[in-house]
């Protein structure tokens, strides 16, 4: 029984340490990681996951932590324009002017069928809409359509539009959200005030969301 829980003991800390590493590493998607970012995960769960067999948590608790230093390491060089073509992937031109560069999807080892995939993923099924089509460092196609096809802009017609700024959550789950509150430089009582007005007096169990717009109108949905 002791050694069931030193056991787990040990899977408790490498899982906190394997956390904290991957986070500190990066916040991207597996699909846009750059090649320096995907070795340093597969290297860290390797060096964490050690001490399960070998018993030694301190040696991985140590290579985590180098791992995470050179990790860091890596991506401030890689701010550097001159060593940037090196640490990442640089876009690659596969559509230029309604045409498939064959020798660029070659060398990507994509094929047609997998371009015209990612085309219809942007809303283009042909090719000849197209501008300009780039394969991005992390992975996913960037497309530029022809100005023939791209979707009107209010612009376009000379029509104004209103500001859309960023619409601000003040409670999720019927928790109000202090941090926000204070960024909206707005009080409690207010947002309690608010919400009566909307016949809300219990918002812990009557709110599953209230978002306050750039017009300082507050929107409640209520649970049921």
């Amino acid at each position: 029984m002791p050694e069931f829980f030193a056991y787990a003991a040990r899977v408790v800390i490498i899982f906190l340490f394997t956390y904290f590493g991957a986070r500190i590493l990066t916040k991207k998607a597996i699909a846009e990681m750059t090649a320096y970012e995907m070795a340093g995960i597969i290297l860290l769960t390797n060096v964490a996951a050690e001490p399960l067999v070998t018993k030694i948590t301190t040696k991985a608790v140590f290579g985590t932590g180098f791992i995470a230093l050179l990790m860091i390491l890596t991506s401030r060089l890689a701010l550097i324009n001159k060593l940037t073509p090196v640490m990442e992937h640089t876009p690659t031109v596969v559509v230029k002017n309604g045409s498939v560069d064959m020798n660029a999807i070659k060398r990507m080892e994509l094929s047609l069928n997998q371009l015209y995939g990612l085309l219809r993923q942007k809303g283009y099924s042909k090719v000849a809409d197209v501008e300009y089509a780039l394969i991005e460092p992390q992975g996913n196609i960037s497309v530029l359509p022809k100005s023939q096809k791209r979707p009107v802009q209010p612009s376009d017609i000379n029509v104004t539009t209103q500001y859309e700024g960023l619409t601000v959550p003040l409670i999720m789950d019927g928790s109000i959200i202090e941090k926000n509150l204070e960024h909206v430089m707005l009080t409690k009582d207010w947002l309690l005030n608010a919400l009566k007005v909307q016949g809300v007096n219990d918002y812990k169990s009557q709110v599953i969301i209230a978002e306050l717009d750039t017009s300082g109108n507050l929107n409640v949905t209520k649970k049921h």
